[in-house]
């Protein structure tokens, strides 16, 4: 018998529909967007209070295969524009021939709440992760380098290269590492074919890839740490996008240490920092006594000095991921599709 009960028990609403829009409908409107401009200025606002950022939602299990695996919804507000990112990701996806991570941006109207539009997140999550990493390296003085070193070869590390190298005409050589070594060749033959006037290498270990660089990219999906202070380069930075490559005695070790928001970190003891935070070994404000946060990027942007780099030491640049960076350029995408006629309209009512 069929189900019959919902006839005429709703009236009928008014025609709603949402836009969606696939990968190449995001790249075809990201090319009409400064995006390292826009993620500045999101966190500009935010260091001024201008953002709304509750805790996200995280939900983890390990698949059939025994793989870590979890999603992470992530809302948030930015200059009157509200929305959220769902981001799911399991570390097996690879051996799928699938990228890491995956989900869906979602845009609300401010008036109605509704859902307006929904945007294939994988590469915008990248995105915005390589433009905090663009915006850190100048505010942190490190604009203008010529060696880079990156740990972890997957889709991060090719938008990365992709957003710096066509920032900083100045990069001379590129060291990269993964324990795939075949996604580390395959990232190499790649970018020296579109970088002819860049060397690429590959390296063998994590420490042969930053010996001698300015600049190292850390964007692994490892769960324990494994760099020691040693390998560091003296006057380096290190960008430290995933979870826990850095020993405790490497995050204690550095000159300077910047993040994106101290109490989201403080709050979340997965995160080396966040425990070395609750245990009282690093201090959230600078200390005397020992090691702390130096400053939050949305702080420098705002003073708009640029520190010096350390002479014998290194910086360390740990972002957490704020959601409202994404939010900022989801709208950013939206409001460019409505200029382009980019996506396609599915109905809901």
């Amino acid at each position: 018998m069929a189900n019959t009960w919902l006839t005429g028990a709703l009236a009928e609403p008014r025609p709603e529909n949402l836009l969606y829009l696939g990968r190449p409908d995001v790249v075809r409107c990201l090319e009409g967007i400064d995006v390292v401009a826009t993620v500045r200025d999101a966190l500009i606002r935010h260091h001024a209070g201008e953002t709304v950022l509750p805790s996200e939602a995280y939900l983890s299990w390990h698949n059939s295969r025994g793989a870590y695996t979890r999603s992470i919804g992530m809302p948030g507000a930015v200059a009157g524009s509200y929305g959220m990112k769902i981001i799911n990701a399991s570390v097996s996806n690879p051996a799928l021939g699938m990228e890491r991570a995956g989900g869906l941006g979602l845009c609300f109207d401010r008036e109605t709440a509704r859902v307006v539009a929904v945007m294939e997140v994988g590469l915008l999550s990248a995105v915005r992760t390589a433009s905090v990493t663009a915006v850190a390296l100048e505010a942190t003085g490190y604009g203008d380098p010529a060696s880079l070193a990156v740990v972890g070869c997957g889709t991060q590390a090719r938008v990365h290269l992709a957003l710096l190298l066509s920032r900083h005409g100045g990069i001379r050589s590129v060291a990269l590492h993964d324990t795939r070594t075949a996604s580390a060749e395959a990232l190499a033959a790649d970018s020296a074919a579109r970088y002819p006037g860049v060397g690429f290498t590959v390296a063998g270990t994590a420490a042969e890839a930053m010996n001698g660089a300015e600049v190292v990219l850390f964007l692994t999906t490892v769960s324990e740490g494994y760099v020691e202070p040693e390998w560091v380069t003296p006057g380096s930075v290190l960008v430290h996008v995933s979870l826990a490559d850095l020993t405790d005695d490497a995050l204690l070790g550095a000159a300077a240490l910047y993040v994106d928001d101290i109490a989201l970190i403080a709050e979340n003891p997965r995160r080396p920092l966040g425990r070395l935070i609750n245990e009282g070994r690093i201090a959230t404000t600078p200390s005397a006594g020992r090691p702390a946060i130096t400053a939050t990027l949305g702080e420098l942007l705002t003073t708009g000095s640029v520190p010096a780099r350390p002479d014998d030491g290194y910086v360390i640049v740990n972002p957490f991921g704020l959601g409202v960076l994404d939010v900022a350029l989801f709208h950013a995408v939206h409001r460019r599709a409505a200029e382009t006629g980019a996506g396609q309209r599915l109905p809901v009512f």
